[in-house]
């Protein structure tokens, strides 16, 4: 009998033993999972060698995007004639670069906001041409490393690329997105990656200038999307089961640099906001937002239209006109149709939308 017990005992204290042993193991590899998923943020420290790197990669790719979004208000409102110029998260200056590419002297003053003092360097080495001692190819930049203190002080143009990404949290974001807001006399525009995570910054952004709530409100004209979205309301591309984000391509010519190719495509996503209404009927023109797709005799298009719906119209010349057809067939993705066409029908299939979201 005491042996019997002896035997229970040493059995139970093994089978404790095994069961302890597996949920340690289990423990550790939850832990190692976990840490191997799991992002732990960190806050971007842009050193020499880093704005370097940075300059030599995203450089001609940011410079490209927002030469895109820019064009947009150029185009589109050809008397807005900006003079002042607000970066937020300037970089190497990309912005300004695009800026000036467009409208040239007529801007007087470029604002350039970053946190970091090598990018400035940086930033301004590359405005003298690489040299300490070299002039300023641009004039009337400065820099600075946080944001005007003063509220009343605005700028024609505002604009802040591939910098919401590099925030903690929504309510820095929502503060900084204010208060970039609070600074623009006239277009507040927006760039971000064209994944859903950079346009899903571009939603929450949208949210927060739209409904409003900022108590410091000195100018109180109301705010407008002005682009990409022909029309005011929610987000089509959110409504569906699976969101996609809405993003564009721009063709550029990389840097020369030996391990760059010849062309290439930067993807991004952007939101332009103004100060009141602006441009006429033409803001409600459909917007591409997927590859065109030629075909003969007809051409199919994924539109966004003033109705705040996605449609998916087949544009042929008997039945919408010789001139819409032959401008849909040229149309590139990212381009808006001049024409409201009363044939479209709302898009059912997930071909294009795949598509558009690779």
């Amino acid at each position: 009998m005491e042996l019997e017990n002896k035997f229970r005992e040493n059995t139970n204290f093994k089978s404790d033993l095994n069961i302890y042993q597996k949920e340690e193991k289990l423990k550790n590899d939850v832990l190692n999972t976990l840490r191997k998923n799991t992002y732990h943020w960190q806050p971007l420290s842009y050193t020499d060698q880093l704005g370097l790197v940075y300059l030599a990669a995203r450089f001609d790719g940011g410079f490209a995007a927002v030469s895109r979004a820019l064009q947009e208000i150029y185009q589109r409102v050809p008397d807005f004639n900006p003079q002042t110029l607000m970066d937020f998260g300037s970089g190497v200056g990309s912005v300004s670069w695009a800026a000036h590419g467009i409208w040239g002297n007529k801007l007087k003053e470029y604002m350039c906001i970053d946190s970091s003092s090598s990018m400035n360097t940086l930033s301004e080495l590359v405005l003298r041409g690489g040299s300490d001692k070299g002039e300023m190819h641009i004039s009337g930049i400065h820099f600075r490393q946080f944001l005007p203190v003063s509220p009343k002080v605005q700028f024609d143009l505002v604009v802040s690329a591939y910098s919401l990404n590099e925030l903690p949290n929504f309510a820095e974001r929502e503060k900084i997105i204010q208060t970039l807001w609070r600074k623009t006399g006239g277009f507040l525009v927006l760039v971000e990656n064209g994944t859903r995570e950079g346009y899903q910054l571009l939603m929450e952004a949208r949210d927060i200038v739209l409904k409003g709530g900022d108590k410091e409100v000195w100018d109180h004209r109301p705010a407008y999307v002005f682009a990409p979205c022909p029309h005011q309301l929610e987000c089509p591309k959110l409504a569906g089961r699976l969101p996609l984000p809405c993003n564009f391509m721009q063709k550029y010519q990389p840097l020369r640099f030996s391990w760059n190719p010849s062309v290439a495509w930067e993807k991004f996503s952007y939101m332009i906001f103004s100060r009141g209404p602006v441009g006429d009927n033409d803001s409600q023109w459909p917007r591409v937002i997927g590859p065109v797709l030629c075909r003969p005799r007809h051409v199919h298009c994924k539109m966004c239209c003033s109705d705040g719906k996605l449609h998916h119209d087949i544009i042929t010349a008997k039945r919408h006109g010789k001139d819409l057809y032959r401008c849909a067939r040229n149309s590139e993705w990212g381009d808006r149709l001049p024409a409201m066409i009363s044939s479209s029908c709302p898009d059912k299939t997930q071909f294009d939308e795949k598509e558009s979201s690779s």
